[in-house]
C-alpha cells in the first residue's frame, strides 16, 4: 500500500475551509478495501469524502479531506498537526498513518460589557468592566476612560488585562462625583470606558451612566422643616406657661419642726387687670377663733400629720415621662466574632485585606482581629425599631473606618467600605442605606436573628465554609442566614 497527502501543510481561516487530497495505491495482489479516518485536534472539524476505497491490485484510489474550523475560541491559531489512519479490510496488520499539518490563521473578536451600565448612589458607585476573548490567540489590552464631565472622577484598579483564548478578565473600576449633592433631584453623569487590544482586532468603546442621589431626600427635607417647626412650637408653648406657676402659686402653711415637712402648692386668685397682682406672702395663715363655727381645729405643735389643703388647692403637675418613641442614645457594643449558624463558622475578613471593596467570607472561627467587629445601634422612630452597622475592628489604628454593607454595584455581594465620616460619623448615624441592617429574631431560638439590608431589602446570607457572602431574600427558615452578632 502506498498513500500520499497534498499538499502536506494546509492554510484555512476559522470560519473558511481547506481541502487537502489522499492518494492511496493497492501495491498487493488481492483486492482490497481501505477504511480513512482523521485524527489529531484538526480531526474534529474534519470530513473524509469517501471514507471508503475499494481498490483491485495495482490501481489507484483519491478521497477529500475538507476541514472547517468555527471562528471561535476554540480552533486556536498556529500550526495543528493531524493524521490520516489508512485500514485494509483485509489485512489489517498493513494499517498505516500518513502525517500533514494544518495551519490555523489568527482573528480577533474582543467584546466588553459595563456591569452595571447604570450605576446609582450619593457618594460612591462601583462597576466592574467584563472582556471577553473570542479570538482564538492571546492578547493584551488597555483599559482606560474619557469623560467631559469635570464634576466626575474614575479610578480604575485594572487598567491593564491579559487574556486568552475563549477566557473573560474582569476590572473594577469606581465612579465618584468631585461634591455631593446635598438636596433636589438625582444627577446623571456619562463616561465612556474603552478597551484597547495590543494586536489584532478593533478598540472597543462602552458608555456607561452614574446616577447621583442626594444625601438628603426632598421629603427628608420637608420632614426635617415640620419637625424644626413643631419643636419651635413646643419651644415657645413651654416657656410661655411655665412662669405662670411661679406667678400664681403660694406655699401653703408649713408643720410643726415636729412633725414631716411637706409643702403643698396651691393657686391663688387671679387679680383685677387694673391691680398689680400680690406677691406669694411665705407667712403661715393664722389659726381659725372658736367664733369660726364648723371650721376643723388647726393642729397642735405637736401633730404628726399636716393640715389637709383646701379643695381648691392642687399640685402642678410633674413633666410628662420621655415618649418611648423618641430615638435613644447610640450603643456601642464590641463582638469577638459573628457566628454563621449553617456554617459553624465566623464572618471573616479575606486574607487580612482591610481595603475598601473588599469581599467578606466565612471562615473558621479563630479570634483574631480579622473576624472582630463592633456592632452599632441606632433606636428608629418605632418602640424596638432599631438599626444597626457594623463595624470591622480589623485594622483600628490605620487611617478610615470600614463598615459591612450590599455591595451597590452588585447587590448580591458582601464588602466592607468606608463609612461618610469615620467615627464621628457612626456616632451621628451618618451611614448610607447599603450599610443598615435590621435584626429580625429566629422564632424559637433567642440567639440568632436574620438582618436585613435597608436599601436592597434582601438578607445577609453565607454559602458554607470558606465561602464568600451573599445577599439573598429574605427566609427565617434558611439556616444560612442566620447569624448570631454576640458570639463567644
Amino acid at each position: 500500500m502506498w498513500v500520499d497527502l497534498n499538499p502536506v501543510t494546509a492554510d484555512v481561516e476559522p470560519g473558511g475551509e481547506a481541502t487537502v487530497a489522499i492518494t492511496v495505491r493497492n501495491t498487493g495482489d488481492i483486492v482490497e478495501e481501505y477504511h480513512l479516518q482523521a485524527t489529531g485536534d484538526p480531526g474534529q472539524w474534519a470530513v473524509v469524502e469517501p471514507q471508503t476505497l475499494r481498490l483491485y491490485p495495482g490501481t489507484t484510489g483519491t478521497a477529500q479531506l475538507t476541514f472547517t474550523p468555527p471562528r471561535s475560541s476554540e480552533a486556536q491559531a498556529g500550526p495543528q498537526p493531524y493524521a490520516v489512519k489508512i485500514t485494509p479490510r483485509e489485512d489489517r496488520e498493513n494499517t498505516f498513518a500518513i502525517e500533514g499539518i494544518l495551519r490555523v490563521a489568527e482573528f480577533a473578536d474582543l467584546r466588553a460589557e459595563l456591569v452595571p451600565s447604570t450605576t446609582r448612589g450619593w457618594h460612591r458607585g462601583r462597576v466592574r468592566l467584563a472582556v471577553d476573548n473570542y479570538s482564538n490567540v492571546a492578547t493584551s489590552a488597555a483599559v482606560a476612560t474619557t469623560s467631559n464631565n469635570t464634576n466626575l472622577h474614575i479610578d480604575i484598579r485594572t487598567p491593564a488585562l491579559r487574556l486568552q483564548p475563549g477566557r473573560a478578565q474582569f476590572s473594577k473600576f469606581a465612579v465618584r462625583p468631585g461634591r455631593l449633592l446635598w438636596f433636589g433631584v438625582k444627577a446623571r453623569h456619562q463616561y465612556n470606558i474603552t478597551i484597547t487590544p495590543s494586536g489584532l482586532g478593533q478598540p472597543v468603546s462602552l458608555q456607561g451612566t452614574y446616577l447621583q442621589s442626594a444625601l438628603l431626600p426632598r421629603w427628608l427635607q420637608r420632614l426635617l422643616m415640620f419637625f424644626a417647626a413643631a419643636a419651635a412650637a413646643v419651644l415657645a408653648l413651654w416657656f410661655g406657661i411655665h412662669p405662670s406657676f411661679a406667678s400664681s402659686t403660694q406655699a401653703s402653711p408649713q408643720p410643726s419642726a415636729t412633725g414631716p415637712q411637706v409643702i403643698v402648692i396651691q393657686p391663688t386668685p387671679s387679680a383685677p387687670a387694673s391691680s398689680p397682682s400680690p406677691s406669694p406672702s411665705p407667712t403661715p395663715a393664722p389659726k381659725p377663733t372658736s367664733s369660726s363655727s364648723g371650721a376643723p381645729p388647726a393642729p397642735t405643735s405637736g401633730a404628726t400629720t399636716p393640715p389637709p389643703p383646701p379643695a381648691s388647692s392642687s399640685k402642678p403637675a410633674a413633666p410628662p415621662p420621655p415618649s418611648t418613641s423618641k430615638p435613644l442614645t447610640t450603643a456601642q457594643i464590641k463582638t469577638t466574632n459573628i457566628l454563621n449558624y449553617a456554617a459553624n463558622a465566623s464572618v471573616d475578613l479575606y486574607n487580612d485585606h482591610f481595603t475598601d471593596g473588599q469581599q467578606v467570607e466565612i471562615w473558621p472561627t479563630l479570634h483574631n482581629n480579622d473576624q472582630t467587629w463592633t456592632v452599632w445601634l441606632y433606636a428608629g422612630t418605632g418602640i424596638g425599631d432599631y438599626n444597626l452597622v457594623i463595624q470591622s475592628n480589623d485594622q483600628p489604628d490605620s487611617a478610615g473606618t470600614k463598615v459591612l454593607q450590599a455591595d451597590p454595584g452588585n447587590n448580591a455581594n458582601v464588602t466592607i467600605s468606608d463609612d461618610w465620616g469615620g467615627v464621628a460619623g457612626l456616632k451621628a448615624h451618618l451611614v448610607a442605606d447599603y450599610q443598615q441592617w435590621s435584626l429580625t429574631s429566629v422564632p424559637g431560638n433567642g440567639t440568632y436573628g436574620v438582618l436585613k439590608n435597608k436599601q436592597t431589602g434582601t438578607c445577609l446570607a453565607g454559602k458554607g465554609n470558606q465561602q464568600w457572602l451573599t445577599m439573598a431574600p429574605c427566609n427565617t427558615g434558611d439556616q444560612n442566614q442566620w447569624f448570631w452578632l454576640f458570639a463567644l
